[in-house]
């Protein structure tokens, strides 16, 4: 096998059209395989389905019989769906650590340093105790990778390929990423491939993978200068059009000032993107494009109106004197059945007259917020976009908690009359893995039937299906099994030949 299919040949950056021209689909399959299985074997140390007990059990067994300080596994949190723990041992003791998710595939543990990828975390702690007892041992106890979705990077395989050279592709793992951390999603959003995007999305893709940069499909398409992209996106994948990068702050409209996509930051702009987002630096778009000369975006951000705000300051202000948070603390907790979550009002800051504050409830918890008033139409939450009016500030944060606990939900006036929120709250772009794969993928074979080796494919694609559970195809694989493995790169071969 090696011998017919090497590495740098299997590698180059060639058509999907030619790789089936010169190798077998068991070929192909075989070798995406193989490397997969190599790359995933040193970073195995993931155990899905245990507890604390059984962790100990585990690192015990392999330290008697190799001694390593720093022997580690990771596994499932049993508090928390999203969060992880680490188990190692040091010294004959096990001790546990929680590895909490920041954001999408942020990691951080005990306050340390938040980095992106779980592999990444990892291999940070293998070079740095940090906090820890001690480093983690480039040895551990062998289980499986963790989830491709929490991974920064991947290897490219076939389905990255056909996206790029907009060939339609079926692929059940659609969230795998390639060596530069960008997923399926990224190329077909980058290079305006709206048929394939469409299929994506239909199989259940997640729209925030962000690859190495930070970037997420919405900051591609920008990038791209691809707006009926960002429209797909936005109204069929319900994708956020205000998604930062959580590297340097871009939003999209950012993005697409910094490249003159002008008919992009008319699209978003349309579809209610915030005018005055700032990044890590400061920087609103219109600066961004005034920095590297893009003029017609310059022109488009310069003559833009908002639109007026939604919500009413009868509905949350108190600005009476001397109503402090104590004073807002209380009068909220006096209302009738007491504050509910995402409820708040908006008073004068005490510690500067000029500006305001916002008193949020959630989680039993009440929080308070600066709100900078720079001048008659500049409002602002510490790094969050600038905004005309109170109200417009309002609006924004009743859609979208933008670094704040939650949303904001309802108000109370200063009669104690609750004011529900005017605005729509974001829905997540978030999708469930569980599609029924094997109807998306022959509604694609279905769609892509034009000749007789097409036909021959569709035979093999249903044959394959019949011996399929359809939970497997769009599932993120859970074991490293050799069943799985393949049941996941399977279909990378059976449809990469239809050309859109």
């Amino acid at each position: 096998m090696s011998s017919m299919l090497n590495d740098s040949t299997y590698n180059q950056e060639q058509s999907i059209r030619n790789l089936v021209k010169i190798h077998s689909l068991n070929q192909l399959l075989q070798q995406d395989n193989e490397q997969l299985l190599k790359h995933s074997f040193s970073i195995s140390y993931f155990h899905s389905n245990i507890d604390r007990d059984k962790a100990e059990q585990l690192l015990k067994i392999k330290y008697i019989n190799s001694i390593c300080d720093g022997l580690f596994l990771l596994r499932n949190c049993s508090t928390s769906s999203y969060d992880f723990s680490l188990s190692l041992i040091h010294n004959n003791k096990i001790y546990h650590y929680k590895v909490q998710l920041i954001y999408d595939i942020y990691f951080s543990i005990d306050c340390g340093p938040q980095i992106a990828g779980i592999e990444n975390l990892i291999r940070y702690y293998q070079e740095h105790a940090d906090g820890l007892i001690c480093c983690l041992s480039n040895e551990f106890v062998q289980g499986q990778p963790p989830p491709i979705t929490l991974r920064s990077i991947g290897l490219t395989n076939t389905l990255h390929r056909a996206c790029q050279q907009e060939y339609s592709i079926y692929q059940p793992n659609v969230n795998g990423k390639d060596s530069c951390g960008s997923t399926a999603i990224h190329h077909a959003s980058y290079f305006g491939h709206d048929d394939i995007l469409r299929l994506l999305i239909k199989a259940g893709c997640y729209l925030l993978a962000r690859d190495i940069n930070g970037a997420t499909a919405l900051h591609r398409a920008a990038a791209g200068n691809r707006p009926s992209t960002l429209l797909i996106l936005i109204h069929e994948g319900l994708a956020d059009y205000e998604e930062r990068n959580y590297i340097n702050y871009w939003v999209p409209l950012h993005e697409a000032a910094f490249y003159n996509s002008s008919v992009c930051i008319q699209v978003l702009l349309n579809c209610g993107a915030s005018l005055r987002p700032r990044t890590d630096h400061g920087k609103t778009p219109l600066q961004i494009a005034e920095e590297v000369k893009s003029d017609e975006s310059i022109i488009i951000l310069r003559q833009y109106k908002t639109p007026s705000a939604k919500s009413s300051r009868l509905d949350w202000l108190h600005d009476q004197l001397n109503f402090d948070r104590i004073m807002a603390k209380q009068f909220m907790e006096s209302i009738h059945n007491g504050p509910t979550n995402g409820m708040f009002l908006i008073r004068h800051s005490s510690t500067n007259s000029n500006n305001y504050a916002l008193t949020l409830y959630y989680d039993n918890e009440f929080f308070n917020f600066e709100i900078v008033h720079l001048n008659e139409t500049t409002y602002y939450i510490d790094d969050g976009p600038f905004f005309d009016s109170l109200e417009h500030l309002v609006d924004h944060y009743c859609r979208i908690p933008d670094g704040l606990p939650t949303i904001l939900t309802c108000s109370v006036n200063k009669s104690k009359e609750i004011a529900q929120s005017r605005i729509q709250p974001f829905t997540t772009s978030y999708r469930n893995n569980q599609t029924k794969g094997k109807s998306i993928l022959l509604d694609l074979v279905n769609f892509h039937e034009r000749s007789y080796s097409t036909n021959i494919y569709r035979f093999e694609v249903e044959n394959y299906l019949h011996h399929v559970d359809s939970n497997e195809l769009c599932e993120y694989p859970k074991t490293s099994s050799n069943v799985q493995l393949v049941t996941v790169e399977m279909l990378h071969y059976y449809i990469f030949f239809f050309k859109s």
